[in-house]
């Protein structure tokens, strides 16, 4: 009979991953325990959560060091699920490398304090340790791509759930259990007043650049921004004026359990500032009449009809109307109107006189000037 071939005899690295492996258990035990207390980030977890893992990962980096090659697709896909993992038990990236430095550490010390025995000379030893360093950086690269999806994703799901809060307060379907807890969720404070506001992308601005400039124009934490009817809406406690292309209306100050009604007073501010042209940060308390005027397109028309069309078209009819405009809007006195047209006092006298000949009307009654004023503030709106 034949005799049985002899396995090949190991050779020093095998030899020497073979000790390792041997160890593996008393190598894992002194990683976790080293990892719980000297990183906060594990603090809160226990040795038994950890220890699958880890003899997972020091297997598949022996296995790797023994074949003389790097993680496999397979393993690496490993580390990915590793990474997220530890993401989702609210480990930091920062704490996880933490982790690995410590491992790979005690792994290198394992390896030279292995070596002698194994008949691993330094040349061997200096071989496998720089590619036990590349074999861990292939790791950690797919470590840390999957920890960073689970932020990734858990960032998302938090600003998915901040933008549908905001939205709920800002259309009043907030409860006052709800809003106690998701106040203080997010450090709001419900004695305190804030100013929703509302605008919207056109042409000149998209969304996503009108966002960038209301977040740079307040901090982060301090805006809540959400989406209403594809418009951009938000709250928050500061004042600010931005000099944006599209208006931003801004309802009054209130406090958080009815900031509904500030926001109905916003989205007055940004159709009045629309309306009229207007640009940039816009409040409502400024705006005076101006949102009854958007409001009341039908008393505007019969307003117009009685004051406006008299007095025909044309140039002259133009030249009229505005001096009667600024005149009301100094307060109806005469040197100021002539001031700010750059005329002869006798003229603003005289267009105003053919103003009232020509519609009938008294500009020194309050409630007429009111009337004329708010029709040519409709007839503004085109």
């Amino acid at each position: 009979m034949s005799a049985k071939p002899r396995p090949p005899a190991k050779t020093p690295r095998r030899r020497l991953v073979a000790r390792l492996r041997g160890d593996r258990e008393r190598m894992v035990a002194m990683i976790i325990e080293r990892v719980l207390e000297q990183i906060p980030d594990y603090a809160p977890t226990v040795a038994e959560m950890l220890r699958p893992t880890t003899n997972a990962m020091i297997d598949q980096l022996l296995a790797a060091l023994d074949g003389q090659r790097g993680p496999t697709p397979a393993e690496l896909a490993t580390f990915v699920e590793y990474g997220r993992e530890r993401a989702r038990q609210r480990i930091s990236l920062e704490g996880v490398l933490r982790a690995w430095r410590l491992a790979i550490r005690l792994l290198l010390d394992e390896l030279a304090a292995a070596a002698p025995a194994s008949g691993a000379d330094d040349r061997l030893l200096l071989q496998m340790t720089n590619e036990l360093l590349d074999i861990v950086d292939s790791a950690i690269l797919a470590y840390s791509r999957g920890h960073r999806e689970v932020e990734l994703e858990r960032i998302g799901r938090e600003s998915q759930q901040r933008a549908e809060f905001t939205a709920a307060l800002l259309t009043g379907r907030v409860g006052p259990t709800e809003l106690h807890q998701q106040a203080q969720r997010y450090g709001l404070d419900t004695g305190r007043e804030y100013r929703a506001f509302r605008t919207r992308p056109s042409e000149a601005v998209t969304a996503e650049e009108l966002e960038r400039l209301l977040r740079q124009a307040l901090h982060a934490e301090r805006v809540f921004l959400t989406r209403i009817d594809g418009d951009l809406a938000g709250f928050t406690d500061r004042d600010f004026t931005l000099d944006a292309p599209v208006p931003i209306g801004f309802g009054t100050a209130t406090r958080l359990a009815d900031l509904d009604h500030s926001f109905r007073l916003a989205s007055r501010a940004y159709a009045t500032a629309a309306a009229f042209g207007r640009r940039g940060t816009c409040d409502f308390t400024e705006l005076g009449l101006l949102p009854a005027v958007v409001a009341d397109p039908e008393l505007g028309a019969e307003l117009v009809r009685r004051y406006l069309l008299p007095l025909g078209t044309g140039d002259a009819t133009t030249v009229l109307v505005d001096t009667v405009a600024h005149f009301l809007e100094s307060g109806m006195r005469v040197e100021a109107t002539a001031a700010r047209l750059i005329v002869h006092q006798n003229t603003v006298r005289y267009r105003i006189g053919r103003f009232e000949e020509l519609t009938g009307c008294d500009l020194r009654s309050p409630h007429t000037a009111l009337q004329v004023w708010w029709a040519i503030q409709h007839a503004r709106l085109g």
